[in-house]
């Protein structure tokens, strides 16, 4: 990651303020590389461990709401400096968040037919924050961050509808979701910044300093630029693959303990959730056997006596 890094920030000079490139499609491609070559089978894992159940999915809305109030601070955490700049990623950042989340509740209801889906809402109401990171540092319009939320919020809650089951029918396992919050919006925040660079003109402002590159001393043209975010584009894809699918073969090592597929997905082994692990209740349900077992024996032999 910092050698993807170091490539798009110092050699192709391209800003990306939210980490819609280095931060959000790398991680989402590095982990599907892993899991590619991993080859856990989506189907064979435990429903059990994989359905959320009501307090789970509220207490992920409480995260979602604390994400959704502060994704701006991640935007433009990187530009602490600059108070415009700052001021633009705040902006930029709660109007795509706006869209995002009015076309997820919108897609969710028309695809599942009248209803709500819980994952989709979770996450395609954020869409918006990763599909603005990289543009989220230029003057833009209000209405092109809007719209740029609302594509965002849209796609990602049809990727969590179609897409993601289609995966799964591939047996590829994305247990989050990260091709659709992250790696999808992510790509397509990196071309809708291309084209922004693309369409540099006086009227709009498109220049240097709406900071679409880092600070340097260079010059690179509008259509330089273009070609420089797409190149970064394809470089962070290919090394994310890359590190991923060594990464995933690492794994995958004669050496590194193998987990069952009724192993996999849980925490129990690791913390005290005894209520919903269904190893706890068979050893309860053996243990309280055993004991009625023993207390009938004790009754029997009291009467023989």
């Amino acid at each position: 990651m910092k050698l993807n890094e170091h490539l798009v920030f110092h050699e192709f000079h391209v800003q990306d303020a939210g980490g819609s490139l280095v931060t959000h499609a790398f991680g989402a491609y590095f982990g599907i590389a892993v899991t590619a070559v991993l080859r856990i089978k989506p189907n064979k894992l435990l429903d059990e461990y994989r359905v959320t159940q009501y307090f789970s999915d509220m207490a992920a809305m409480i995260g979602c709401i604390v994400l959704w109030m502060f994704w701006p601070s991640f935007n433009g955490a990187l530009l602490f400096n600059d108070s415009v700049l700052q001021h633009r990623v705040v902006v930029n950042t709660y109007l795509a968040i706006c869209g995002s989340c009015v076309t997820a509740f919108a897609t969710s209801t028309a695809i599942n037919k009248g209803r709500l889906e819980m994952i989709e809402i979770q996450n395609a109401t954020l869409a918006g924050g990763v599909i603005i990171g990289m543009m989220s540092s230029f003057l833009l319009a209000p209405w092109i961050a809007l719209l740029i939320g609302c594509i965002g919020g849209c796609i990602s809650s049809i990727g969590y509808s179609k897409i993601h089951p289609a995966l799964e029918n591939l047996g590829i396992t994305d247990s989050a979701g990260v091709q659709m919050l992250h790696g999808i919006p992510g790509v397509l925040g990196t071309i809708f910044a291309a084209f922004a660079v693309l369409a540099d003109n006086p009227n709009h402002f498109y220049s240097f300093d709406t900071q679409w590159m880092r600070k340097v001393n260079i010059e690179h043209s509008s259509g330089q630029q273009f070609g420089y975010i797409l190149l970064a584009l394809v470089v962070t894809l290919l090394i994310s693959v890359v590190s991923g699918l060594i990464t995933g073969l690492i794994i995958k090592a004669p050496i590194f303990p193998k987990l069952d597929y009724d192993e996999m997905l849980i925490d129990h082994d690791f913390w005290h959730v005894h209520g919903s692990d269904p190893r706890y209740k068979k050893k309860r349900f053996d243990e309280a056997q055993v004991l009625e077992n023993k207390n009938a024996y004790s009754k029997e032999a009291e009467t023989a006596q």
